[in-house]
């Protein structure tokens, strides 16, 4: 607005400086010539204020073109890949508050300041949907304020939604990428936020993002995750509610002792739709590891999310693909991730290694450790149910074959992630038994 006051002045300045000059030349010529002089000073006038629209129009059709063109954005790349090194690097805090303090800042930054094009503002939606693996480090912590945290993030997304609106104001060509991203991203927030709070019926956000359009593989990767996991957790839903299971943690042993006591109590019906679901899931499953196949984080999480369903799969119908495999493939992934983040956080002084144990690596950890624990839930259940004399492997090592107190410090302890505990004491409490 400013510009436009600067160069409306400057024009009407210049024309009067020349008709100042003009009725000068007028008066040295003796008033010579009246008509052809008034018709020549008007018509320089008349083509000055020509050039100045002209220009004005250029410059505003450039502008229109800078703020709304998507040539070229990081959402269309389909070799983009998430840099988890960068993250890690940047990402220094020690515990969950500085964390989440520093990843809203960093989001609100970018919003406010490097958003005012179509193309950058494309950069920050991939920046967000790069973080999302990030955001259950803050919302699965034992001292997060999840109210806090929660209005944060709506009035993120409100902001979103408000630079979205001005970018299609200006033009809507170009935009489908930003607006099926930013579906995406709701959509995975909102889950991530019914699971913190522990409720299994997860509404439908993620239907509505029409997943075969958008097109780089991270993008591409979340989106079948994400929609593998709404549908293991409707699948999970159906099967708690037909067990009447309630609190019952499903994957701890308890938990899975009763599903096994109460399958036969299960409606056909009931068995179909559940079966059809966790299908569809793994079906979702295999797709996002197809895409992540050269990803060093992904895989991980994606395995770890089929081998649950696998399992669970596996007591209606005969699975071709056995769980523990793809347990195993996860384990070893989140196992290889944990190296490299070592590597990334090792700091060398006066040649002693040290590693900066900052709480994304304490997640990480908590990652590998839960699907070490998941697994050995599973292996422990089967083998009561079916009196297996298969040994227990905990890291190559038979936990049957050490003293309790060995177990324990074998064990790894993570804090602010208080839920593996209770997963390790009843390990203890039935390899002691037997």
């Amino acid at each position: 607005m400013r510009t436009s006051k600067i160069l409306y002045i400057t024009t009407f300045i210049l024309v009067l400086f020349s008709a100042l000059i003009a009725v000068w030349v007028y008066h040295l010529k003796e008033g010579k010539d009246l008509l052809n002089f008034t018709i020549s000073t008007v018509s320089f006038c008349i083509a000055l204020l020509a050039l100045f629209i002209a220009v004005r129009t250029y410059a505003s059709i450039d502008s229109v073109s800078n703020i709304s063109k998507m040539e070229g954005n990081i959402l269309d790349n389909e070799n983009y890949v998430t840099s988890l090194p960068e993250l890690i690097s940047h990402y220094k805090s020690k515990d969950e508050t500085s964390l989440d303090k520093e990843i809203f800042s960093s989001i609100e930054h970018k919003l406010k300041k490097e958003s005012f094009t179509a193309v950058l503002f494309a950069d920050t939606l991939q920046y967000m949907i790069d973080l999302i693996v990030l955001f259950p480090a803050v919302f699965n912590a034992s001292e997060t304020d999840k109210k806090l945290y929660k209005k944060r993030m709506d009035n993120i997304l409100k902001d979103v939604d408000k630079q979205r609106d001005v970018l299609q104001s200006i033009s809507k060509g170009n935009s489908i990428q930003i607006t099926e991203s930013i579906k995406l991203l709701k959509a995975v927030v909102s889950y991530q936020s019914f699971v913190a709070d522990g409720n299994f019926n997860i509404h439908s956000d993620l239907l509505h993002v029409r997943g075969p359009i958008l097109r780089n593989p991270v993008t591409k990767t979340i989106y079948h995750n994400y929609l593998g996991l709404y549908y293991n957790k409707k699948g999970m839903h159906l099967l708690r509610d037909a067990l009447d299971m309630k609190s019952i943690d499903i994957l701890s042993i308890d938990g899975l002792d009763w599903v096994k006591s109460n399958l036969a109590s299960i409606s056909p019906s009931a068995i179909e739709e559940v079966t059809m679901y966790l299908k569809s899931a793994c079906e979702q499953f295999d797709r996002a590891l197809k895409i992540s196949s050269e990803d060093v984080m992904w895989p991980g999480f994606i395995n770890y999310n089929k081998a649950r369903t696998l399992y669970f799969l596996s007591l209606f119908s005969d699975a071709k693909e056995g769980w523990e495999q793809v347990m195993n493939d996860a384990i070893e992934s989140r196992s290889r991730l944990n190296r490299l983040i070592d590597e990334i956080l090792t700091i060398d002084r006066d040649k002693d290694t040290k590693v900066l144990d900052t709480h994304l690596r304490k997640f990480f950890l908590y990652q590998e450790e839960l699907a070490r624990l998941v697994k050995l839930n599973l292996l422990l259940s089967e083998k009561r149910r079916k009196n297996d004399s298969a040994n227990i492997l905990y890291k190559g090592i038979d936990l049957e074959s050490i003293r309790k107190e060995d177990a324990e410090r074998l064990f790894m302890e993570i804090e602010n992630f208080s839920m593996i505990k209770g997963y390790q004491e009843k390990i203890i409490q039935m390899l002691i038994q037997h």
